[in-house]
């Protein structure tokens, strides 16, 4: 009976270890991030809450082993669930890579890609979720085809330049692959979007012939959203970052070219940028635009031992950031890693009790056994 409980107790106390490490401490680490300071309101308008992550490069079946996808997508559904309890946002940005594969899998592995998408990332009645294409969802540009392109503008409804306004907060999400300048059809037509959307802005101000042109709810400088970073040379020169080693970029590779940077804030005037695709986090108080840009780390543990997200209070005039840290991969492992080795002593020690009792027992019957014999 006492092996029994024993064997129970080592059981129950490897279901709480688990209990912890799968669902306890993303509320406890997520707890210690808070919004940032509100704001002031603009007309009446109250700042959004907008939540902002990056490159969950959901695992394929090409290259994806089966229990990395199974440990690296309940990470990621957990972080994101228990961020929506927690804080609640208006809207969500996912600013590209939502997959790992999506330029290479057929049709029929794509729908299921974006189903497993869909119930991961699910967000609660009145959260807008917004994902923007990267080079993973349809391939860098001397690889992309129209195909791909169609099939995650179906489902995401987001693959060139577009415009998302909430209270009075302008949003203008990019495809970073059609900012290549090459003349291409995807390059054509998204540099006509952007155009068009810099006409909304110019009518916004009341500036050029505007019959047809859709209006602002309200005037604001836009907020640039898109999956490579402007232009910068390397990480250096930010304010805060947490790449290993500082590495120069490329254009149109880790960062799009000068030319398109220029184009942005020539048409848009944005007034902030937040990107992703490095899978480091970078802040620039003054990029090239002469504005400020995050540029946010991976939502994957697969890409980064300390992932992270952002949350932001934007008003039409002003914004507020705040970086949220999620557990460290190599702080779970170790508390796996303690908290095994002490169940298993102390259970060792319990057994050796237990081991020590039964010989006593044992002894004492057999002397028994003796004196009536």
């Amino acid at each position: 009976m006492k092996l029994r409980n024993l064997l129970l107790r080592l059981l129950l106390g490897a279901v709480c270890l688990l209990v912890f490490n799968e669902f306890i401490v993303y509320y406890l680490v997520l707890l210690e991030c808070q919004w940032p300071t509100k704001p002031l309101p603009v007309n009446g308008l109250e700042p959004v809450k907008v939540m902002l992550l990056s490159d969950t490069h959901l695992l394929g079946p090409i290259h994806g082993h089966w229990f990395d996808r199974l440990r690296r997508e309940w990470q990621m559904h957990r972080a994101f669930q228990s961020a929506m309890t927690l804080f609640q946002p208006e809207a969500v940005f996912l600013l590209g890579d939502v997959f790992d594969e999506g330029n290479w899998v057929n049709q029929k592995e794509f729908d299921s890609y974006v189903d497993r998408f869909r119930k991961l990332f699910h967000t609660p009645t009145g959260t807008q979720l917004h994902s923007i294409v990267g080079n993973h969802d349809i391939g860098f540009h001397y690889a992309t085809h129209p195909y791909l392109v169609h099939r995650f503008q179906k489902n995401f409804n987001n693959t060139g330049v577009s415009l998302t306004s909430i209270r009075g907060v302008n949003f203008v999400s990019i495809n970073s692959i059609a900012m290549e300048g090459d003349g291409c059809q995807l390059c054509e037509t998204a540099e006509k979007e952007l155009r068009a959307v810099s006409t909304i802005f110019k009518c916004g101000r009341g500036i050029g012939q505007c019959k047809n042109v859709p209006k602002l709810e309200e005037y604001s400088r836009p907020v640039v959203l898109q999956h490579f970073p402007m232009y910068r040379d390397s990480d250096k020169v930010c304010e805060e970052h947490d790449t290993p080693e500082v590495k120069l970029y490329r254009e149109r590779w880790e960062v799009i070219s000068k030319e398109s940077t220029d184009l942005i804030g020539e048409l848009l005037n944005p007034r902030l940028a937040f990107s992703g695709h490095s899978h480091n986090y970078c802040h620039v108080v003054k990029n090239r635009l002469g504005i400020e840009e995050y540029t946010l780390a991976s939502f994957s543990w697969r890409n980064k031992n300390n992932p992270s997200f952002i949350l932001a209070q934007i008003s039409p005039k002003e914004h507020t950031v705040s970086r949220c840290q999620m557990p460290v991969e190599s702080t779970i492992i170790t508390i796996y890693l303690v908290g095994s080795i002490v169940l298993v002593i102390t259970s060792l020690l319990r057994l050796g009790g237990f081991l020590a009792q039964l010989r006593i027992f044992s002894h004492g019957r057999r002397e028994y056994k003796k004196l009536t014999k």
